[in-house]
């Protein structure tokens, strides 16, 4: 039976990471290491855990970073599949279970991941992600380019991928999980259970409060991609970075900011002008007027 290593990084949240550990801690399978990486939290995080000390691998670290506290999750950890979860998300008891029988299955499958249940702050379910796209499995690299559909706290990797991809991109802090899972798409083959297996979390959104740092962060994410592919057509290229800006767009849209979402429009149409996403938006805000936000919630 392969081990599991399962890492979550932690900041500030004690009372929800201690709910992430237990829903690991319940899992159907049994050979799991769970590595909790506390990213220098102020809070009673570490004296919530010491109850399960000898059950889990605790470490402290000086804040930095979720993305350092994964990275030093995957050198410390043991197991021969790894899981990310976030630390105010849960996984569902056959989680770990289903993705190993997935990859065992599967050999050529690098990762796999599933959708998710949205969950509020007392855990009730609101909806799932995604809710009808046809998510598609084996080489996904191009599709993962034009939107990431990968949830961050479903995904379970082979270990041994890390040696070919390297690891998380420290320097970027919104869409690095995107990066990350392109790096690895372009290299293996992906899985997909079609089942969700995890509890997303929806809370207070860091990506809603800071739209330029994710807007800037997601143009570096697609720069990377086009210096590992030059053979990309230039043409393709800028229907990418059209994209980047429509989802600004919308998120602007939703936050009831139209001036800021009609200049992420421009932007997106001066970079693609046949953006077929971008025009039906322009003109909803045309038809709507303020109205388009509470449309589009």
């Amino acid at each position: 039976m392969q081990k599991v290593s399962v890492i979550i990084p932690a900041y500030n949240k004690a009372e929800l990471t201690v709910k992430t550990v237990e829903s690991v801690l319940a899992q159907t399978y049994g050979n799991i290491e769970i590595i909790v990486v506390d990213d220098g939290s102020t809070d009673d995080t570490k004296e919530r855990l010491t109850s399960y000390a000898g059950r889990i691998e605790y470490i402290y670290k000086k804040n930095g970073g979720a993305c350092g506290a994964r990275n030093l999750g995957i050198k410390k950890a043991r197991g021969e599949y790894l899981a990310f979860i976030d630390c105010d998300d849960i996984y569902l008891p056959r989680k770990i279970e289903k993705a190993v029988e997935c990859l065992n299955e599967n050999p050529r499958f690098g990762f796999v991941h599933t959708p998710v249940y949205f969950i509020d702050e007392n855990g009730r379910s609101r909806g799932r992600y995604p809710r009808f796209q046809k998510v598609p499995t084996g080489w996904i690299s191009k599709k993962l380019l034009q939107k990431n559909f990968v949830c961050n706290s479903t995904v379970v990797v082979r270990k041994t991928c890390f040696e070919k991809t390297g690891l998380f991109d420290e320097q970027i802090f919104t869409p690095a999980d995107w990066d990350m899972w392109l790096r690895l798409a372009e290299r293996y083959k992906a899985g997909y259970i079609p089942v969700p297996l995890t509890g997303y979390r929806k809370s207070d959104s860091y990506i809603a409060r800071n739209l330029e740092q994710s807007k800037r962060e997601m143009l570096v994410v697609l720069e990377k991609a086009f210096e590992r592919d030059p053979a990309l057509p230039e043409n393709y290229r800028k229907r990418l970075i059209s994209n980047v800006y429509y989802r600004q767009a919308l998120a602007h849209v939703r936050a009831e900011d139209m001036e800021k979402a009609k200049c992420e429009i421009k932007t997106s149409l001066e970079e693609y002008r046949f953006n077929i996403k971008t025009l039906m938006l322009a003109f909803a805000i045309m038809i709507f007027r303020e109205k388009v936000s509470v449309i589009l919630k």
